[in-house]
């Protein structure tokens, strides 16, 4: 090792001494010293950035929305970089991203002011999709700059600018390598997750089609479904519930019938009472629906209100018997607003009862067939509604709700 490490350095003039020899020798440990460390050091913001590509792959699993997704990608790149600014240039329009925390001290600049000073760095790095660095800008107050290409489907090629502060270190070759790969990266998942939503958006408009081909082959279910997404998310806002929650209750109430497409027609259609093997088979439609939604992820949400919707509160309902609390919320609220509407609907066997009486009916069975306060809940906010001039949904008119609320 001696030898070799000898045989690297600049070696004296033969006949030397061995002092100058071991000057030599020493000069060159110290090089060595000083590389490894830097090899550590960069080894180090290696290990970094890697713990901030794991991080944002965490932070962006649970959101859905491409541009939710494009901002946290773009916020943990800002802070992976130490920058102190992030702003996005795409079709013409400059805009600040927010950053993650592990940010550099700030570089607040107007984006317009961020564009006009970069416009020919920004087309370069657009058309030619490599990352260049601008050292010290004058324009932009001395700050050290880095653009990279960032690729959208469906959209106008975008470009990253990074700002670091004057006096902030400059922008190096290792800074550019792990641009070039975070934004490549991140532009994979942005693509993957556009690709779900243009999935997402083709399996919601084939059950959309589906909850249409129910709509023709029975005909109670015509706007049925419809109405009770309304009541429910009605309910859904008397009980506080959160405007995610809100929206999960109104789709729950649309698709909550689904599973009759499983069910023969002349069964859904039949002008008097089911028989017992008629009803066993009517009895399968939650779990029908429940099994062809499943597959869907963003149905999720609603699964539950879609396979409980006919549970009864004492235990006797189906598919399951569960009584009481064991019954999802989502799901005794669209009992309640699903038996409203069906006691207001003209059936192939009786008239629509109106309004006040459905309410009564409602009342009578609260605590036995529905959840007593949820019921309660529903029938307190049909009336604020009506009396607020609300249009209430309801097939059967009949005036406004004549229930008074409780007290």
């Amino acid at each position: 090792m001696k030898a070799s490490l000898v045989s690297a350095c600049a070696v004296p003039p033969p006949g030397s001494s061995p002092a100058a020899l071991e000057a030599a020798l020493q000069t060159r440990l110290q090089e060595m010293a000083r590389t490894k460390a830097a090899v550590e050091q960069e080894l180090l913001q290696c290990r970094a950035q890697l713990d901030r590509a794991f991080a944002v792959t965490e932070q962006i699993a649970g959101l859905r929305d491409p541009d939710d997704i494009e901002e946290a990608l773009l916020g943990h790149y800002g802070a992976m970089l130490h920058a102190g600014g992030v702003y996005l240039d795409r079709a013409g329009c400059t805009r600040r991203v927010g950053l993650s925390p592990g940010a550099m001290p700030p570089v607040d600049l107007v984006p317009a002011d961020v564009r006009a000073a970069l416009a020919r760095h920004i087309e370069s790095v657009r058309i030619g999709r490599k990352t260049i660095v601008v050292p010290a800008a004058p324009e932009l107050g001395g700050a050290h700059v880095l653009l990279g290409a960032f690729a959208r489907p469906g959209a106008e090629a975008g470009v990253v600018v990074v700002l670091r502060g004057r006096g902030a270190p400059a922008f190096e070759t290792s800074d550019v390598l792990a641009s070039e790969s975070m934004l490549l990266y991140g532009a994979q998942i942005l693509n993957n997750a556009l690709t779900m939503c243009h999935l997402q958006r083709a399996a919601v408009e084939t059950v959309y089609a589906l909850v249409n081909a129910i709509d023709a082959k029975d005909n109670y279910t015509s706007d049925h479904s419809e109405r009770v997404g309304l009541l429910a998310r009605l309910t859904g806002q008397a009980l506080g519930l959160p405007k995610e929650r809100l929206q999960a209750l109104e789709w729950a109430g649309l698709l909550h019938d689904v599973g009759k497409i499983g069910i023969p027609e002349k069964i859904l259609n039949k002008p008097g009472r089911l028989t017992e093997s008629e009803f066993a088979q009517m009895k399968n439609h939650p779990r029908i629906g429940h099994d062809m939604l499943s597959p869907v992820a963003r149905f999720a949400p609603v699964l539950e209100a879609v396979l409980c919707h006919h549970e009864n509160h004492d235990g006797s309902g189906y598919p399951e018997g569960l009584a009481g609390q064991q019954i999802p919320l989502d799901a005794r609220i669209i009992h309640v607003a699903d038996i409203f509407d069906a006691l207001t609907t003209r059936r192939p066997y009786r008239n629509g009862y109106d309004r006040l009486h459905a309410l009564r009916l409602l009342e009578r069975d609260a605590g036995r067939v529905t959840d007593p306060h949820v019921t309660r809940i529903f029938i307190d906010a049909l009336w604020e509604s009506a009396r607020g001039g609300a249009n209430v949904p309801g097939a059967a008119a009949g005036g406004p709700p004549a229930v008074p609320p409780a007290s």
